[in-house]
């Protein structure tokens, strides 16, 4: 992807809820993913595994 001034971000779909968003990770909205962090279920230990296998961990 160029990194000229006119590129401008698409949405793209989450693929929790379907919503339309700007800001995603590992394919969830964020309002998905501050539902996913509140609820702390075994969703968002999939969620977490998920962006641990795409970016690694911290160490």
């Amino acid at each position: 992807m160029s990194d000229d001034d006119d590129t401008t971000a698409l949405p793209q779909t989450c693929v929790r809820c379907g919503r339309q968003s700007l800001l995603r990770i590992v394919g969830r909205c964020a309002d998905c993913i501050g539902e996913l962090g509140l609820a702390a279920t075994q969703d968002y230990d999939g969620f977490r595994a998920e962006v641990k296998a795409e970016f690694g961990v911290k160490g």
